[in-house]
């Protein structure tokens, strides 16, 4: 009966330990993937820790005009993003995203995220992050209670659009005063 008992308090912990990984594999599993383009990665700054670091460049979103976020909502056809609007409180949505409480970023985690890469393909994604004509494209796992993990990274070639867009010269100011411009010379 003791050795039965002994047996039985060393397989219920492995048993407990199996279960919730099972439960964390499957809610990892869980959800709709979108790819995101993403944009800031600093190619000087290769793979810190085997970390990539980016910010998202979601669609039809200006980061800057809409503060505060806590949530936003997903529109298209998975895989294809079409557009992200922010989610108001007791606005429908089909597919939410919420700020994750807790988290590397905080109030910046629908803005930022990061990608944890195996050394095996640290080196071929480093030639990638120094290839100014390509454009990144995070797969995110988004479930239905608004939490997201990005998955994996791809990169494709920039449309002829995104070249022009990159290439074209700063806009002028708009006024002749530049209070980004160097102090003007005073002659006296």
């Amino acid at each position: 009966m003791i050795r039965l008992a002994r047996l039985a308090a060393a397989l219920l912990p492995l048993a407990g330990l199996a279960a919730l990984w099972l439960q964390s594999d499957r809610t990892y599993h869980a959800g709709t993937e979108w790819e995101v383009p993403i944009m800031g990665y600093d190619p000087r700054d290769f793979l810190r820790g085997h970390y990539v670091e980016f910010s998202y460049d979601w669609p039809g979103f200006d980061p800057f005009r809409h503060t505060p976020r806590e949530a936003l909502c997903l529109q298209g056809s998975a895989p294809a993003l079409e557009k992200v609007t922010v989610l108001r409180a007791g606005q429908p949505c089909t597919h939410p995203m919420r700020l994750p409480e807790g988290g590397a970023y905080g109030w910046e985690a629908l803005e930022r995220g990061r990608l944890y890469i195996g050394q095996d393909r640290a080196v071929q994604l480093e030639q990638q992050l120094r290839n100014r004509d390509q454009r990144g494209i995070v797969t995110i796992r988004q479930r239905e209670d608004g939490s997201f993990t990005p998955i994996s990274i791809r990169f494709r070639p920039l449309t002829p659009e995104e070249i022009a867009e990159r290439d074209a010269p700063a806009q002028a100011p708009l006024s002749p005063f530049d209070p980004l411009a160097p102090p003007a010379v005073m002659d006296k």
